[in-house]
Parts: structure tokens; C-alpha cells; sequence
């Protein structure tokens, strides 16, 4: 029961810090894979089959090399091409991605801020104000409370957002045929950002890339601290639910494209054609999505630079939080998910082919081993 019990720990938070602000608002859906139309299913495959072997391997070389800090794994990928060559990409990896997640950070805040705004109508800030004030209080306390904490709003958040996106893409049937042809010929180019020039497989690419820098220290030093087969049918069952979600939220996104392309939280478009009730419980969820994925991205900023427990760890995480909170306040949400997931997404693609090379020669030499061995 304790295993299952772990199991389900780690799945929801993998859940939780998967889904965030883009995912949450249906924004990131829209410029990834919605955006594509009748060929929305290649973007995720190419997305899924990232996610999956990626936080594998974090997972497991993580457990298996015993690393005491997540972004040691870098200096463990990077490797692969000689010290020289390896120890100067290890360091531009490490320092990018603890800074990629922090600016994550911020584009978490972004979302707090918009949703607030388009649903309640409160003044730009305020959203980011109180999500700020909540991830620095959570982040306080160190991995172990950032698992407890994640865990238990995952499952609740991603059942929200499936029943949202099911009754929708009931309720839009009848007009995605037409709809996705719209969108295939470029119809709603001028209204709808779209990330991977036209190409579903960069699209793909792009957006598992920047899901590498997310998960790689948070997943590597998870690995290093649990049971190793725990903690991977964990993130195999939270694949299951992301990638099941995300199939969903396709559909219903298309069927509702003329509501939704221009649209800065798309999702609340969507609970809106249901409910106001709905839509104004969705905005909760919303707001609980972008602080599960908050959290973590700013403990991954903050542990670069800080140990945890120590002062200069707690001083790091209230200055962090609020320099994050202030920027966010100052550039438009879609503009920062656009440019920053876009761009790094394809740095983190770069990452998965030194990961690739690592693994199939530590796999070569480990079946080298077993045969001298015999």
C-alpha cells in the first residue's frame, strides 16, 4: 500500500508540474498542437515519446549515479564528448536551465495574472501578487514539501480539465471538420501564434525540448532520493493523463476555433460555453495548475545558486519571487510563452541528443561488462 501510495505521490506531481500556466489555460495547447489542425496527433506523439524517454533516463541516471543536486546531471550527459568539450557544455546547460525554469517561473506568473484579470476583472498584478506570495511560502520548504503539496492538487486539477475539454468537444462536433480545415489552410494564422514554422515534428521538438529543462533536475534528483521503479511507473502513469488530456483539449479546441484563437486563456472560453458557474470554478483550477508548476520551477532556479535550509536558500527564493512577480507585471503573457518556450524548446532538443549518445554507450558498456563477466 506505501508503494502504491508513492507511486501516486510522484505521478501527481509530475501532473501538477507538467501542467502549469500554459497547459492549464489551454494557451500552450493552442500554439503547439491545436494549431495544426487535422495534424494536431504528430505534435503530440513527438511531444509523449519525448516525455517518456527523457524522464527515464533523468530518473534513472539519477538513482543510478546517486547525484546530490539535479543539475548534476548535465555534467553527466555532457560528458560524452570529452571532458574539455563536456565540462564547458555541462556548465552553459546548468546555469540555462536553472535560468530557463526561473524565467518559467515568470511566464507562471504571467498566467496567474491574465486569468485573474479576464475572469474576475481585478487589476492587472494582482493574480501574480498572490501566486507569487504562495510558490515563495511553498518553495520554503524544501523538495520534500514541494512533492506533498504537488501531489495532492495534480489529479484534481487534470479531472477538471478533461471534464471541460470531453463536454466541449462534445458540444463542437459538429463543426470539426470544417474547423480544422480552416485552420490547415491558415485561416486563423493572423489571430493564432503558432510555434514550429508550419512543422507539426519541430512544433513537437520544440515543445518537449523545454519540457527536458523542466524535468531533468527536478526528476534526476527524485530519481537519486526514491526507489527508482517507483518513481518511474509514476511518471508513466502521469503520461497517460497528460497526453490523454491534451488529445482532448485538441479536439475541443478546434471545434470552438473561432471563439478561442485570439483568446489569451482559452480553457475559460471554453468552461464559458458550459457554464459561468463552470467558468468561474475553472479559474480556480486554472490558478492551482499555475502554482503547481510555479513551485517547482522556482525551487530549480533557487537550488542552482543555494542549498536548502540555508539562509542564503531563503533569501534567494523571496528575491527571486518577487523580481519574477514584478516582470511578469510588465510583459504580455502570450508574447512570453511564444518567444521563451519556443526558443528554449529547441536547446533542451539539443540536450536529448547527448542523452541519446550517454545512454546507448553506457547501455553498450554495461552489455560489455556482462559478457566479460561470463
Amino acid at each position: 500500500m506505501k508503494k502504491i501510495l508513492q507511486i501516486l505521490i510522484i505521478s501527481g506531481a509530475c501532473i501538477s508540474f507538467y501542467i502549469g500556466a500554459g497547459f492549464a489555460t489551454m494557451q500552450e495547447v493552442v500554439q503547439y498542437e491545436a494549431s495544426y489542425g487535422s495534424r494536431f496527433w504528430i505534435v503530440i506523439l513527438v511531444v509523449a515519446s519525448i516525455y517518456i524517454y527523457t524522464n527515464l533516463s533523468f530518473a534513472t541516471n539519477g538513482h543510478r549515479l546517486h547525484i546530490k543536486r539535479g543539475g548534476e546531471i548535465y555534467e553527466t550527459y555532457c560528458g560524452v564528448f570529452g571532458k574539455k568539450f563536456g565540462k564547458v557544455a555541462f556548465v552553459f546547460f546548468d546555469y540555462f536551465s536553472a535560468l530557463f525554469c526561473y524565467m518559467s517561473f515568470v511566464v507562471m506568473c504571467g498566467g496567474a495574472s491574465s486569468t485573474v484579470t479576464q475572469q474576475w476583472g481585478l487589476p492587472t498584478g494582482v493574480g501574480a501578487i498572490a501566486l507569487t506570495g504562495l510558490v515563495i511560502s511553498t518553495v520554503l520548504f524544501g523538495l520534500d514539501g514541494i512533492l506533498n503539496a504537488l501531489s495532492k492538487v495534480g489529479p484534481i486539477i487534470i479531472v477538471m480539465i478533461l471534464v471541460v475539454s470531453s463536454i466541449t468537444a462534445v458540444t463542437g462536433i459538429p463543426n470539426i471538420a470544417e474547423n480544422m480545415k480552416a485552420v490547415d489552410v491558415g485561416l486563423y494564422s493572423d489571430v493564432m501564434k503558432q510555434v514550429g514554422n508550419g512543422s507539426p515534428i519541430a512544433s513537437g521538438a520544440s515543445y518537449g525540448g523545454f519540457v527536458i529543462l523542466w524535468f531533468a533536475a527536478f526528476l534526476a534528483e527524485i530519481g537519486a532520493n526514491n526507489k527508482l521503479k517507483t518513481v518511474n511507473c509514476g511518471m508513466l502513469i502521469s503520461s497517460i493523463f497528460i497526453f490523454g488530456a491534451a488529445s482532448v483539449c485538441c479536439i475541443a479546441l478546434i471545434g470552438h476555433i473561432n471563439l478561442v484563437a485570439s483568446a489569451d486563456i482559452p480553457a475559460l472560453i471554453l468552461a464559458n460555453q458550459i457554464s459561468t458557474y463552470i467558468a468561474q470554478a475553472f479559474a480556480i483550477i486554472i490558478c492551482a495548475g499555475i502554482y503547481t508548476s510555479a513551485v517547482p520551477l522556482l525551487w530549480t532556479g533557487v537550488r542552482k545558486i543555494a542549498k536548502e535550509g540555508t539562509i542564503k536558500y531563503k533569501i534567494a527564493t523571496i528575491l527571486g519571487g518577487i523580481v519574477g512577480c514584478v516582470i511578469a507585471c510588465f510583459v504580455p503573457y502570450k508574447g512570453l510563452i511564444n518567444v521563451l518556450y519556443g526558443l528554449n524548446g529547441y536547446l533542451g532538443f539539443i540536450l536529448m541528443f547527448f542523452m541519446v549518445i550517454y545512454d546507448y554507450k553506457t547501455r553498450m558498456s554495461s552489455k560489455s561488462s556482462i559478457g566479460e563477466k561470463q
